[in-house]
């Protein structure tokens, strides 16, 4: 199928149901689902009392692909061509294995703030991946501003390399994470540009459904928190510390992990996967606010004059012209 230009098409609708719009459009949908990926670290340090990481991997990629296998149904959409099949493939193995688990085990370890501001990197990550995944060429001024905002992430790195947690081993996992992030966000905003951002998170999520399902029956089978969970509910004071470690896996699969999919797939698709990616530079600003609110971490100086200037960088790449 051919793929239509966002900037020109803007209410022509494909036999897949995509219907590319305008690039605005792309930025507010793209800003929408930032806020929605706010709430993952705070979400995920919030069930880590009582699930372990592997645990919550599995479960938010099992749910969500549950309810993607609903959606699917419904809306009889058939499989897509082998070729969009192919980066389908490729983005679940950075959004559905690579990013969760690692994200879940490196939160073991360092503060929801911490994570927010790291995760800062996703964006030039993103675009790199863009550039040699989707062939999108950008302006020097573009790499410069990205490149200072990575600057700015590095040098926070550094600085925060003396506080307990920011070991090589904990270092080299967080890198994994921006690559995997990066790899998932690029190669579906691919598939993306032909199926639209609705059906790729949806097939993402079914095609890795046998291996999520596999292992959520594996890890779950194996944890002491059905034990205690079914205790806890026959006292009524142990119910609370249960609650919100579900209630933060909840969100983790049927939004981190699915609905929030839809609207940043589909912003890639319309308006580019590394112009969008830089909205996440937005994202710490969000995360550092639930962490205080969710989890009552201190939110220190530190953390606010780094994102930001590392969203000052990025405001300047977002007006550098494709």
């Amino acid at each position: 199928m051919t793929n239509l230009n966002p900037q020109i098409q803007t209410s022509i609708s494909t036999s897949s149901g995509f219907t590319p719009i305008s690039t605005s459009t792309g930025v507010m949908k793209g800003i929408f689902a930032v806020v929605l990926f706010a709430l993952t670290v705070p979400m995920t340090k919030m069930a880590l009392p009582l699930f372990s990481p592997e645990l919550i991997a599995a479960s938010r990629a099992t749910f969500a692909g549950l309810l993607a296998l609903i959606v699917i149904n419904i809306n009889g959409w058939t499989l897509p061509h082998k070729k969009t099949l192919v980066w389908l493939v490729l983005a679940g193995t950075g959004i559905v294995i690579g990013f969760p688990y690692l994200l879940s085990y490196s939160l073991i370890n360092l503060s929801a703030a911490n994570m927010g501001i790291v995760l800062a990197g996703l964006p030039i990550i993103t675009s790199v991946c863009a550039a040699l995944i989707m062939g999108e060429r950008y302006t020097l001024r573009f790499w410069l501003s990205s490149g200072v905002g990575a600057g700015l992430l590095a040098v926070y790195f550094i600085n925060g390399s003396q506080y307990s947690g920011w070991d090589l081993k904990t270092l080299g996992i967080l890198i994994a994470v921006l690559a995997f992030g990066g790899l998932g966000y690029s190669a579906g905003a691919k598939a993306a540009k032909s199926i639209g951002g609705w059906q790729t998170i949806c097939w993402i999520l079914v095609l890795y459904l046998p291996f999520s399902a596999i292992s959520f029956g594996y890890y779950a089978g194996d944890e002491i928190f059905i034990i205690e969970f079914t205790q806890a509910m026959n006292n009524p004071e142990a119910q609370y510390r249960f609650w919100l470690p579900i209630l933060g896996l909840v969100y983790l699969a049927v939004i981190s992990q699915w609905w929030g999919f839809r609207f940043w797939y589909q912003a890639m698709a319309e308006a580019g996967a590394g112009r969008i990616s830089q909205i996440q530079l937005l994202q710490p600003f969000f995360t550092l606010f639930f962490a205080a609110v969710f989890l009552t971490e201190v939110l220190e100086i530190e953390h606010l004059i780094f994102a930001g200037l590392i969203a000052l960088a990025v405001f300047t790449s977002l007006r550098a012209k494709s």
